[in-house]
């Protein structure tokens, strides 16, 4: 069997069909056009424009100042250079964004990371929406962009989490919606300058360092996600934890995320399910990581966690009551033994098994 060089496969003239040669724009990718994308009760993409243009307006003009301000020239040349600087001969960059409302997540997956002798400082990149989780993400030794830019928005991203009912409605949701626009934004910049991202919600703990199974598990893929269990038609990655390597299908996928932004609605998933599955990324290389190793803790995941919590590399706090999963799965490490301990960080006052502990 032959097998290509990567510069071969760099040359290779890519199809119209199976992979854009340039990214998309929100014009050309049609994420409403009915009969490309379903229509589907909870779908962001059933607007009556093909386009999605003619809908959600006022979250459009949200999203682009989003991107305009991330993508002044001042803002990303000093993010490259701090990019170049902090991460110089890394191979691959864990990046979050995160506010206050969530630091203390956050913070449970740094003790668990340092409980299991883990080192991750070196190659986190931390983005903060507010000024008291920056000074907690300073204070633990993780690099941190400046926050100059917020100041530049002319609105404020919601520093306060709130878990969503049982109905799902989250108060702050829009806030959640800011926070994963501008991953994206940063995440792009991370795989244009060749990094490998791993994109990764604050809501997980690390029980092995799983990025030498990605390495291992991504040759002739180029994008790994984590299952996203859903009985319908809108997609199975998950977007709170991808492997993404950098190449030229991926440097295209990702700008067409981005230049997505402004019609992707508080739904960061649903977007990237969208444009894995385009006609025009039919050729992208996506494989859906194993369950029993990179779980999600749900309340059906608790009641047999002693049958699989031993398999598990990574778990994610998926959905709702993030605390009192993870505490009830014997996974919250935010405690006095963790040298990252702040008592004034603690939610709920300990009482994560309380029924308003929704955080």
């Amino acid at each position: 069997e032959i097998m290509w060089s990567v510069l071969e496969e760099e040359k290779f003239e890519l199809t119209d069909i199976g992979y854009p040669s340039k990214a998309l724009t929100i014009e050309e990718a049609r994420l409403c056009d009915r009969e490309m994308q379903p229509w589907l009760k909870g779908s962001m993409y059933s607007c009556p424009d093909p386009t999605c243009l003619k809908c959600n307006k006022p979250d459009q003009a949200r999203k682009r100042k989003l991107i305009e301000i991330l993508r002044s020239d001042a803002n990303q040349r000093a993010r490259h250079e701090q990019i170049d600087k902090a991460f110089e001969g890394q191979e691959s960059v864990i990046l979050m964004t995160v506010n206050t409302g969530q630091i203390h997540l956050f913070i449970n997956w740094v003790c668990s990371c340092d409980r299991f002798g883990i080192p991750v400082r070196n190659s986190t990149y931390m983005v903060p929406t507010d000024a008291k989780a920056a000074e907690v993400i300073r204070k633990n030794g993780f690099v941190s962009l400046p926050l100059d830019w917020i100041s530049e928005l002319g609105f404020t991203i919601d520093s306060k989490y709130e878990g969503a009912d049982n109905a799902g409605w989250n108060p702050h949701m829009q806030g959640h919606s800011d926070i994963n626009s501008v991953t994206v934004i940063v995440g792009n910049d991370i795989i244009q300058k060749g990094y490998t991202l791993l994109l990764h919600d604050v809501d997980i703990v690390w029980k092995q360092d799983p990025r030498g199974w990605l390495k291992d598990a991504a040759v002739h893929r180029d994008l790994l996600a984590m299952f996203a269990p859903r009985w319908d038609a809108l997609g199975v990655a998950n977007s709170g934890f991808v492997w993404l390597k950098s190449n030229r299908r991926t440097k295209i996928f990702i700008q067409t995320l981005e230049n997505l932004l402004p019609i992707k609605g508080i739904s960061d998933q649903q977007l990237w399910n969208a444009v894995i599955r385009h006609y025009r990324f039919r050729q992208i290389g996506f494989r859906v990581l194993p369950l029993q190793q990179f779980q999600l803790l749900y309340d059906h995941t608790l009641r047999k966690w002693d049958q699989v919590g031993g398999h598990a590399i990574v778990v994610h706090g998926v959905s709702h009551r993030k605390t009192y999963r993870l505490a009830k799965a014997k996974l919250w490490f935010f405690d006095e033994t963790c040298d990252a301990y702040d008592r004034d960080l603690i939610p709920c006052n300990g009482d994560y098994f309380a029924d308003h502990c929704k955080i």
